[in-house]
């Protein structure tokens, strides 16, 4: 009892909350749209009683009884205002319905994207369960909102005509209205029952439509097109995302089948109801207890009580499975941050002495493995470290850690030495400039994609041409259609405008996007990964320059990039287990020592001759 009370109670506060955003996006609307709703609920009354009343002035006529014409021009127009009514407020009531939908879909979507972009870290982006929460959010909270309203207003719409004819029931027959109501109770519970079913449904699906978006994406992105035609995985990709269909669609089925065979025992009670309605006036028609219009008024209100139970119950239900959806807005917003941010904060200082990383060490979750394991380790201001190690050794794990997309299980990393959980991370990160492997590719202008890196200076072409001139890619944007207006799109360019790059082309403009940040720490994870040997030589001739007077991080497999470095850090399952300058670690024979000679081995030497 103590649950359904709590539920009872939950259902209200998500009723009145979304009631609340449907306000805030367009009150003239609410109360345009509450006023409609409530002379459409008296319509079909009305409407029923104009009809009663000429029916009975009829039979008067025809026993030799009459009406005075003032009466009966009343009569005609109060029914021709009924009939425009009629007409005009179901468009009113939808154009209103319209924009106020239109201004809802505005306001929710600010608030759900404004709660996204508040996680300082990318934790809840990893989990799949906060993954499925933001993703019915998004969905649940923008149909439920605007499907409240059109509920809501149905829902007031049906039970003003509800009272007004159970009203004209209980002055017939007490017996009759109280069967009427009494046979909605089934049909209450039946669709309450299948609201939650449907809900149900939708969150048992929500992995399977993450697959189905994925295939889609695969058989119809650019990023996987020459693969897919490559190695032939079209038909492969198509019959997956088919097999995900029919699973979906024979779940759909199953759930149908339920609720039509409900639907047709519920259809059938329905009559049986409405024909001893009918039997019990005909009765009393020809016990001379009615009038002609009596009976027009009383089969007409049975018919209406019935059609406004239905509808009742049915938004009734709909109102359930609106908060079920919008319960997981609410989660959303209820989420609390991933990265604790901290109320009072320190000013970020200019990187003057170094970063320091003392006994840190960090896994995902209690659950996890540890990736990194008391790694302790000094950055000079000014110096450049290089990260080396096979994949996995927790090498982007501990960039992460640098950037504050997490914070260390243990330990602790000091900027100057304040640890830099103290400082908002929004400012934080504006020191840091940072490249990784996976950078992002966007769909916009050249000049845009590496503007992205400081917005401050967006517009700042010399600012941004300076960039490019430090990332070596100025003059390959120079020789493109629009130099730095040249859209690097091919799905939203005008025509043919857009056009793509090179991958070490790519890599550059995001190289430049990281110079175009005022850092005091530069990060770069794999930055010639994609760039041919004369760009790769081109990048690091001016490497010494670039990083003058800045602090860098460097993550490569390339040792002839590594060399460079003034300090190297050897990775190996979390653990920092070398550390030296390039000639020092390879006096000590150790991982790095290996890993350089088998390097070196296949420069030179052929693998085709070898084997």
């Amino acid at each position: 009892m103590f649950n359904k009370f709590k539920y009872g109670q939950r259902f209200l506060q998500s009723i009145f909350y979304m009631l609340e955003l449907v306000w805030q996006a367009y009150p003239a609307a609410c109360i345009g749209t509450f006023i409609i709703t409530i002379f459409q609920g008296l319509i079909p009354l009305a409407n029923a009683w104009i009809i009663k009343v000429l029916l009975d002035w009829l039979a008067q006529l025809l026993i030799g009884g009459r009406a005075t014409k003032e009466q009966l021009i009343w009569l005609l127009v109060a029914q021709a205002v009924l009939m425009v009514g009629t007409a005009m407020l179901p468009h009113l009531s939808r154009y209103l319905n319209a924009e106020l939908g239109r201004r809802l879909t505005v306001l929710i979507q600010s608030i759900v994207y404004q709660k996204i972009n508040s996680f300082e870290g990318i934790a809840h982006f990893e989990n799949p369960k906060v993954y499925d929460t933001i993703r019915l959010a998004q969905q649940g909270a923008e149909q439920s909102s605007s499907q409240t309203l059109e509920i809501l207003t149905e829902f007031i719409q049906n039970l003003v005509t509800l009272l007004s004819f159970v009203g004209v029931l209980f002055s017939f027959n007490l017996f009759l209205a109280n069967l009427v109501l009494l046979a909605a109770l089934p049909q209450l519970y039946v669709q309450l029952k299948l609201g939650q079913q449907r809900f149900g449904l939708a969150f048992e699906l929500s992995p399977v439509e993450r697959r189905k978006f994925y295939y889609s994406f695969l058989l119809t992105s650019v990023q996987a097109a020459k693969e897919v035609r490559l190695f032939g995985l079209g038909l492969h990709f198509l019959h997956k995302l088919l097999d995900l269909y029919k699973r979906v669609h024979w779940a759909e089925r199953k759930q149908q089948q339920r609720e039509l065979r409900w639907e047709l025992g519920l259809s059938i009670l329905s009559s049986v109801v409405a024909s001893v309605a009918f039997i019990l006036v005909v009765l009393a028609a020809f016990g001379k207890k009615l009038t002609l219009g009596d009976i027009t008024l009383y089969v007409n209100a049975v018919s209406s009580v019935q059609d406004a139970l239905a509808r009742f119950i049915s938004a009734i239900a709909g109102l359930n499975e609106s908060v079920l959806f919008h319960s997981y807005f609410r989660k959303l917003l209820a989420l609390t941050p991933a990265l604790p941010i901290q109320t009072v904060t320190h000013s970020v200082p200019k990187l003057s002495s170094g970063l320091e990383l003392r006994h840190v060490s960090f896994r995902y979750s209690k659950q996890h493995p540890w990736i990194l394991r008391d790694v302790n380790l000094k950055i000079p201001a000014g110096s450049c470290l290089a990260l080396v190690g096979l994949n996995g050794a927790g090498k982007t794990t501990l960039v992460k850690l640098l950037t504050r997309l997490y914070d260390p299980s243990d330990g602790q990393i000091l900027w100057d030495g304040i640890d830099i959980r103290e400082f908002n991370p929004a400012e934080f990160r504006q020191r840091i400039g940072t490249i990784f492997q996976d950078f992002m590719r966007y769909d916009l202008t050249v000049g845009e994609n590496i503007g992205l890196g400081n917005l401050a200076k967006i517009d700042d072409n010399n600012w941004i041409q300076q960039a490019a001139h430090q990332a070596s890619i100025h003059d390959d944007i120079m020789r493109l259609p629009q130099g730095y207006e040249t859209e690097l799109s091919r799905m939203f360019a005008e025509e043919e405008e857009g056009i793509d790059l090179s991958g070490g082309q790519w890599q550059r403009v995001a190289t430049a996007r990281m110079f175009a940040r005022e850092a005091d720490l530069l990060i770069l994870d794999e930055p010639t990964a994609a760039l041919d040997a004369q760009a790769e030589y081109e990048l690091y001739s001016h490497f010494a320059e670039l990083m003058f007077d800045r602090t860098s991080v460097l993550i490569s497999h390339r040792f002839s990039t590594v060399r460079m470095a003034d300090a190297i850090a050897v990775l190996e399952n979390g653990r920092i287990i070398e550390y030296g300058i390039h000639d020092t670690l390879l006096k000590l024979d150790g991982t790095y020592a290996k890993l350089y000679k088998m390097q070196a081995e296949f420069y030179l030497e052929s693998p085709c001759k070898k084997a």
